[in-house]
This record gives C-alpha cells, structure tokens and sequence, in this order.
C-alpha cells in the first residue's frame, strides 16, 4: 500500500518508569501542500507488530512474544463503543444495523480508504495495546497531549483554523490484521486541506510489564496536560483524605429511575429526602460535609435544541431550582446535549442553516430517538426519528452555543454540566467554513467549556458523554468510559446484534474494567451510576455488589440515582450499610485489572493484600486453586500462602471453586504482612 506526501521523524523520549522501557515517538508531516481537501480518512503510517516487539527488553518474552498470538485492546472511538480486550484468534463482530442511525455511535466518522474496507480487521482509536501474559506493548495518539495547549479564544472561522494549525490534530484509527501483524494507522482528515509541514498526527510507543506499569507509562504521556487539566475538578472532590484514590466526585442524577418523566414537584422531593434518608451518599459523603453533585437530567428543556424551561413541568424557572440545589447544600448539575438538535424545535425552524448538510444538501442525520425525532412526512427529513448535528463551522453557532452556557451557568446557576452526545460535532458534512470537522469540534469545545468559574466566582465542572475520546481530553478530563448503564443486566435483542453502545450493566462494565488503566493517567473516568434499590429494577443483589466495587475500585466518579422518597431502611438501608462496609476495607487500596477471557477478569491490590475474579459472563466459572496468581504472574504471592475469600460469590470444589455468573469474588492474603 503506498504512502505519499508524509515525513515521519523519529526520538526516544526521556521518560523513566519503573517496569516500562523504550518510550518512543513518531511525528508525522505532510511533505508538501495540497490543493484538495482529503476525500477520505488519510492512511499516514503502516507499522509492524514485530519490529514493535524488538522494543522489549527480555529475550524471553520476545520469543513468546513473535511466537505467539496476542489479546488487542482497542478503545471505541466515543464514550459509548466498546473498550476492553479482544482474545487470541478473534475481532469484533459488526454491529447488525437494524437501527442504521446508531451505526454513528460506533462507527469511526468519515470515509475509510478503500483498501482498508475490504477486509476484517481489529479496530481500535486513540489508544490501541497489545498483550501477551503480563507484557503490553502500548500504541497511542498524543498528538495534542505533547504540543502546547491551544487556548486562544475562538473567534471567528478563519482565525481560527489559521491559529490552531499544528497545535489540534485529527483523531486516529488504527487497523489491526492479526494474521499479517501489521497496523494501519489513518487520521479522520476528511475536507482538510494541508500546508507543508503541518503535523498529521503523533504516535506514542512503549512496553509494560504488568497493568500497574501500562497505567503509569500512559499518565508519562499525558503529564505535560494531567495536572493542568485535573485541578479545576478538586472543589468537588469527596475523598482528599484517601492517599492512593485521590481526586473522586459523588453525586446523584433523576435519569435511571425517572429517566426524562421528570417535573419541578418530583425533584423538589428528591431533593429534600436525599439528605434526609441512609444512602450511599448520606453514608459516605454527606454526613462528612464532603461536596455532593444533585444532577438534573433530560426532561427540563423545552425540546431538544430549545434550551429553554419547560415551564408546564418547572413552573419557577432554573434559576429558582439551581438555587434551591444550592441551598440543601449540593452543587447543582444540569443535563445538556449542546450539538444536536431536533428538526421540530423552535430553534431549528428558525435556523434551518445552522444545521449540517451534506454532499446533496440533506441533514446529517446523528441518531435515533423515538422523543426527538418524528416518524415521517415534512418534520422529519430522514430516516424515522433521526435527530440532527449543528454546523459547528458556523459563527452564529458557535454564538448561540456560548450564550446558551453562559444562561446556564450564570443566569441560572448550575456548576456541573453533563455535555451529552458530543459525538456529533465530530461527525462528516460539508461545513459553511469547509475544512475538517476535528477542527470545528475542537473550537466548540473550547467554547462550551470555556467557564472556568461563574462571574461570582464560583468552580464551574463539566463531565463529557458520547465524547470522541482522542479529541477531548484536554477540556473534558471528566468523561464518561463506556455506554449508559440500567437496572437491568443487559439488552438481549441488542446484544444479538452485536450493539456496542447499548446499556446494560454487562457492556458498561466491561468498559469500564476495560479503561481501567486510563482512570487518572488520561481522564478522570465516569462509569456511570450505582443502584441499592429493589423497586424497579431487575439486578440482583450480587449484580449491584459488582457494579458498586468496580466502579470504586476503577474509577474517579460514584453517581447514585436511587429515588430517596421511596427509601426503605429494612432492605435498602441494609445493603448501603453492607456496601459501605466493603467499601471501608479496600479505602487506601489500588487496583489492577487483566482479562482472563473477553469477559472474566482477574484483579489484584498493588500491595498484593487481595487478589480477585471478577464473572460477567452468564456462566458459572471453574477457578482452581492458584489459578488468579498463574494467570497474572504474581511472583511474590503463591497458593502456598494462604489465603482466605473476604467476599465470594461461588462454591468450593474439590480443587477450587466455581465463581458464580454476574460477580465479584475478592480473597484477602493471610501472611501479606510479612512479606
């Protein structure tokens, strides 16, 4: 496959982490300028499995290494796709487009090239590794982690495009072919027009040795940006006491038990019991004087693209509900999805052109949903229920999308804005400005998360959802790692067709175990929320132990959305007290994570106190005596030592156990002291 008009300078970065070697990097250039915007994705690089290999430092692991086939971890492109690892001998399954529309919250934006669309390959984005035991060979785009952070105020188009050249570089898909063990690298560039020189993107190499070691090596990439991009979210933070967890946000939001049939009366009385009843916030946070979120989620506004009240269901207005947030001492939050757009809302009748077109001038379609789009006939300009992107190259849209956040943090008061479905400033059209939509996203997302504090000075926080990952980190540290969760195990029809983006609680953990090792060294990972209740809801008891110790244990963000007017202390009182318990034990603990199968996990606590197995599958698993220590090579801990289960979920067998489907088992070493 041929590669034009790139340059590929190569260094070895001065970075030393313990148990990583041979940190290098490749920046790629356009060699000379174009006249024509790129049709499609541009391939910029083809790498070697096996020339990365040669990185690591231990003859043995090499030969194991070029001998045998390799786990791929490969992140979705956005919040909602899929992030975990890929075993030995397969690839992801496509997704069966009964809803063709939500092929836009997996499938990478643009145009593939055409040699790469023909066969089936591993995909991944941003951050791509390759395992074999307890060795990782860590492939990342860091192209805006390594440049200086572009804060210019985005003014008009054109400045803009001209003061952010070499300073914003479009996202990365890589394609894997496990059989010929190379890497495809493409950059999504469709529309760009390049000068010479200007960098197309950069790629970050290094080795690992073991999960602690992969984390730690990705936080070295990212440290120019980390502690910039962190510190804003510490007014927030409930556990500054905890030496090893450090920086993680509580709260609570109205979507996973009201979801948006939300009015003023209801949440008033949320917002009065909360504080008011023992659950897991009260318990741990609030009784503490720690910072609580109170979110309220969709089901306010007016219509989706007219983010204004509902008076009908919130007859006093925001400004009245944030200051009463305030007032039963929470920080408010808000739900707000600033890109798209319903084409029966008042703002899209009125400004058909700010809405994205493309090359036959029809809207750009960015999903479906049954509420924001109509079925058929001259409301609905596509596919049934599809709602639409704005044109982010547009001035007067970027306007309105800086007016619209300073009513919401000003006039209204809110301090937490949840900023959903941001996939869809990433996606293909044909901008009013031209260019490429990386560009546009990027200048609107400076825009809508430009507030740093309210003008009274308040902290201002924002958590990103359905975010293109490789593009927003620098003004979305808090981000949400996998698709929606549910009180219910999983999606069965959905999961039959193989729908990454679905929720459940099965496919939001496995993202959430599987970018485990981002939590803190990229973003400040939201898993989504926790559930105590037994009113509508189908997990079990284990299920929710599960949900509540992985997202604990693996990420920077508890959220609850229990309904507190409805608490019952006999059955969900005790088990927030149960879970509370557990959680007091692992205080002070750090976490590793390494699949076992697609979706069986063994973790164990750096100091080696616990070690654990974690079962999402629908099985029933054997796991012999021994097994966790042989699966992650745990040199310094042996069967021989003795351990005793703190917290099982299977039944003892003759040479084992039998870990139970949907759980989280966690043994506590015995003579741990004296090693």
């Amino acid at each position: 496959m041929e590669l034009s008009n790139i340059f590929c300078k190569s260094e070895t970065l001065p970075l030393t982490v313990k148990q990583c070697s041979a940190f290098m990097r490749n920046t790629y250039s356009i060699v000379s300028a174009t006249t024509e915007p790129d049709p499609h994705n541009r391939l910029f690089a083809v790498l070697q499995i096996d020339d990365l290999i040669k990185l690591v430092k231990r003859p043995e692991q090499i030969k194991n290494c070029i001998s045998n086939d390799f786990s791929f971890y490969g992140s979705g492109w956005q919040s909602w796709g899929f992030g975990g690892e890929i075993p030995c001998g397969q690839i992801q399954k496509d997704y069966i487009p009964l809803v063709p529309q939500w092929k836009q919250y997996i499938s990478f934006p643009g145009t593939a090239p055409h040699s790469l669309s023909q066969k089936k390959y591993l995909k991944g984005q941003f951050v791509i590794y390759f395992r074999w035991g307890t060795t990782y060979i860590a492939v990342v785009s860091t192209g805006d982690a390594n440049t200086d952070y572009f804060t210019a105020t985005p003014s008009n188009a054109d400045s803009f495009i001209e003061e952010s050249r070499n300073k914003v570089m479009p996202p990365v898909q890589f394609y894997v072919d496990r059989h010929e063990r190379t890497i495809h690298c493409t950059a999504y560039t469709d529309g760009k027009t390049w000068r010479t020189g200007e960098k197309i993107a950069e790629l970050s190499v290094f080795v690992a040795y073991d999960f602690f070691a992969l984390k730690e090596g990705i936080s070295a990439l990212f440290s120019q940006t980390l502690q910039r991009r962190t510190e804003p979210y510490e007014f927030l933070n409930c556990v500054a006491d905890d030496p090893v967890r450090k920086l993680c946000i509580a709260g609570w939001e109205s979507w996973y038990n009201h979801y948006a049939d939300i009015n003023e009366e209801l949440i008033s009385k949320d917002l009065e019991m909360l504080p008011k009843t023992q659950n897991l916030l009260t318990v741990r946070y609030l009784e503490r004087r720690k910072p609580v979120v109170f979110q309220v989620d969709d089901g306010w506004e007016k219509a989706l693209g007219d983010w204004e009240v509902n008076e009908q269901r919130f007859p006093s207005g925001m400004a009245a509900l944030a200051s009463s947030i305030e007032d039963k001492g929470f920080v408010p939050g808000l739900w707000i999805a600033p890109f798209i757009i319903d084409w029966r809302s008042k703002t899209a009748r009125e400004h058909r052109e700010w809405i994205l077109r493309d090359k036959k001038g029809k809207p750009v379609p960015a999903g479906f949903h049954l509420l924001w789009g109509a079925p058929l006939g001259k409301d609905q300009p596509d596919k049934p229920y599809s709602y639409f992107c704005l044109d982010l190259s547009n001035d007067e849209v970027i306007e309105y999308l800086s007016n619209l956040m300073d009513t919401v943090i000003n006039a209204w008061g809110f301090r937490y804005l949840k900023l959903d479905f941001l996939f869809a400033g990433m996606l293909n059209g044909v901008f009013k400005c031209g260019g490429s939509a990386y560009q546009w996203y990027d200048r609107a997302l400076k825009v809508v998360t430009k507030a740093k504090a309210s003008r009274d000075g308040k902290p201002v926080a924002y958590l990103g959802c359905g975010l293109p990952f490789g593009s927003s980190y620098n003004c979305l540290p808090l981000s949400r790692i996998g698709p929606d969760t549910k009180e219910a195990w999983d999606v069965n029809y959905l999961r039959k067709l193989h729908f990454a983006a679905r929720t459940g609680a099965y496919a939001n953990m496995q993202s959430t175990l599987g970018h485990a090792f981002w939590d803190k060294s990229v973003y400040l990972n939201d898993p989504d929320v926790v559930f105590m209740r037994y009113d509508n809801i189908s997990l079990t008891d284990t299920e929710k132990e599960l949900i509540v110790l992985v997202n604990y244990l693996f990420s920077s963000q508890v959220m609850l959305s229990d309904d507190p007017v409805s608490f019952n202390p006999s059955t969900e009182g005790y088990f927030t007290n149960h879970m509370d318990n557990l959680l007091k034990i692992f205080r002070g603990t750090e976490w590793a994570v390494q699949n076992k199968t697609e979706d069986t996990y063994c973790i164990y606590s750096r100091d080696l106190r616990y070690v654990g197995f974690i079962n999402l599958s629908d099985k029933d698993v054997p796991l012999h005596d021994g097994q966790v220590h042989e699966e992650l090579e745990l040199e310094a801990v042996s069967p021989k030592d003795g351990f005793e289960p703190l917290l099982l979920h299977g039944r003892k067998t003759k040479n084992g156990y039998l870990m139970e489907k949907h759980s989280i088992s966690i043994w506590e070493l015995q003579n741990v002291a004296a090693k």
